[in-house]
């Protein structure tokens, strides 16, 4: 059927392993909620994407899998230098960037997928340079895009300061801006308090990634990721608020390590803890 499920608890789906092989371990969590995330040229272009895209549709269906939301990856990221290279920010390989993103908003149009998530950058701070200007005349043009497909753009937290976001999306203007809420990259970039998002853009999420992680110690740039529920993001308390304030979206859980007997165990225990905080809201 492929529909999604309110608060419907799912994992990560990347490209970078066989699609099939995924949906066989997401059925062996008991899952069928999926966030796409890194989609490859082999389904985005020609007549072989095409045909990947048609086999995709068709193991969705096999598997009873669904999905809301892609998550926009690009070639050449180098996470060691994220500020000059992450995101839809470095003028360089802007245009770029967003002509595959709008390519791969298309695609998911074809899926019935309405979430275009991406991490955009490291924001430029000053609002009358031109560097920030430039970026926001170029958002502006693909909101407008994803506003023409019925689709939503949903910022990826933990780069942006809260107050940089909010006055990004005031100048980007469209009506069509969202949030994919990720508290625990706001510890793991030493950015704001997740619970300031959640009170000021509560009602802008529309997708959370379950994560969880801790600040980063005294010498260290990054945080540290951490099982769910164990790091600083404080998340059952997030995620009563959250219910509270009317989140009903997914609950994507995204383990950052390697495959493998621990990344199970945690995904495992992460499903336990959502299933129980679902179940003292009443929403299950």
């Amino acid at each position: 059927m492929r529909v999604t499920e309110d608060l419907g608890i799912g994992v990560m789906v990347r490209f970078a392993v066989p699609v099939e092989n995924s949906f066989r371990n997401l059925k062996a969590f008991g899952l069928r909620h999926c966030q796409f995330a890194g989609v490859s040229d082999a389904y985005l272009y020609g007549a072989e994407g095409h045909a990947n895209t048609r086999k995709l549709m068709e193991l969705m269906d096999e598997y009873d899998v669904a999905s809301c939301s892609v998550f926009c990856s690009f070639p050449d990221q180098d996470w060691n230098r994220a500020k000059e290279t992450v995101g839809l920010t470095p003028p360089a390989t802007r245009a770029e960037r967003i002509a595959r993103a709008c390519r791969t908003a298309d695609w998911a149009k074809e899926l019935g997928i309405e979430q275009i998530a991406v991490h955009v950058g490291y924001i430029p701070e000053d609002p009358a340079g031109e560097e920030y200007r430039s970026f926001i005349r170029a958002m502006r043009g693909f909101t407008r895009f994803l506003e023409s497909n019925g689709q939503l753009l949903a910022y990826e937290t933990g780069q942006e300061p809260l107050n940089i976001l909010l006055r990004t999306m005031a100048d980007v203007e469209t009506g069509n801006q969202r949030l994919n809420f990720d508290p625990a990259n706001l510890l793991y970039y030493n950015n704001e308090d997740p619970m300031l998002f959640v009170d000021a853009l509560g009602d802008k999420m529309v997708h959370m990634h379950c994560k969880d992680a801790v600040r980063p110690v005294p010498g260290e740039v990054f945080g540290h990721e951490t099982r769910l529920g164990e790091g600083g993001t404080r998340f059952r308390e997030l995620f009563r608020r959250l219910y509270e304030r009317g989140y009903r979206g997914p609950l994507t859980i995204e383990r950052e390590i390697a495959e493998g007997e621990e990344r199970n165990r945690d995904i495992r225990n992460a499903i336990t803890l959502l299933e129980s905080l679902k179940r003292e809201c009443g929403a299950m």
